[in-house]
């Protein structure tokens, strides 16, 4: 069949994951296709787990902010690595509490497949409260570990690590216009420049506060209190499937067929 063709009539064109695999074309297949997932969503679901809004980073370069030939050392464009909000050990450790919480699925419960964990049904409760388990221990880590002093502390040496990158490409004679934190200072910045929807390409750059303005709107996605910080934590379940083509010829009525039906399909992939 010539997937091209426009006489050709494809059901379901928007399913097509890859131009080689043919699409369904008839009815009965896509009859069979239908009860073959309704009876794996019978069975189960594939199932990932999503955390966002825990690692908050952000690099600087003087060509970005478009920094005014003046205000440089050198005509090089200075590239920053990248600041994080939170220092290594921190980090680490946030991120072995992800681990952990993906270490939920074994063999008992799910199979490892291509599409991600295959998690049976009756388990589905389970790994609710697994996954509200590990967002209290997210936040109790952060609460009782880091704290709001520690945490705004942070924010202090994120910002004034910036500040020492940016007067490293800047004039001497022109490093007070670059200020170390002040949390009033950019906590009221922020709110104007949020009211505005200044970007930093919208910044004038004969302002005296043009640099402070560039790091409010760099730092703009790291909240300045923990409380925020925490809030701003999403972590979710996203379920997945196969498309439809890939069960157009198959008969899945036990768990014995699913299990041969996502061995086939990991070889075929």
């Amino acid at each position: 069949m010539d997937l091209l063709n426009p006489k050709q009539t494809v059901l379901f064109p928007d399913l097509i994951a890859d131009i080689d695999l043919p699409s369904i074309t008839t009815l009965p297949e896509y009859e069979r296709a239908i009860k073959n997932f309704i009876k794996i969503s019978d069975f189960g679901a594939f199932i990932e787990l999503n955390v966002s809004g825990i690692e908050k980073s952000f690099s600087l370069s003087l060509n970005e902010l478009r920094v005014p030939q003046r205000y440089r050392l050198s005509h090089d464009n200075i590239i920053s690595p990248a600041f994080h909000l939170f220092p290594a050990p921190v980090r680490n450790h946030l991120n072995r509490l992800k681990y952990d919480a993906r270490a939920f699925f074994n063999r008992t419960n799910s199979i490892k497949t291509i599409f991600g964990y295959f998690l049976l049904r009756q388990y589905f409760y389970l790994w609710d409260q697994h996954r509200k388990d590990y967002k209290n221990s997210v936040v109790n880590y952060l609460q009782n570990e880091i704290g709001e002093k520690r945490y705004r502390q942070f924010f202090v040496n994120i910002w004034n690590e910036a500040v020492h990158f940016l007067q490293s490409g800047i004039k001497r004679k022109f490093h007070h216009m670059i200020p170390m934190a002040d949390i009033d200072l950019i906590r009221a910045e922020r709110e104007r420049l949020e009211r505005t929807k200044m970007s930093v390409s919208q910044l004038d750059h004969e302002d005296p506060d043009y640099f402070f303005n560039c790091l409010a709107i760099k730092t703009l996605h790291i909240p300045i209190d923990l409380k925020d910080y925490i809030q701003g934590i999403l972590i979710y379940s996203t379920f997945t499937t196969v498309h439809l083509e890939h069960l157009k010829k198959t008969n899945i009525e036990t768990r014995e067929d699913l299990l041969e039906f996502l061995t086939t399909i990991q070889q075929k992939s």
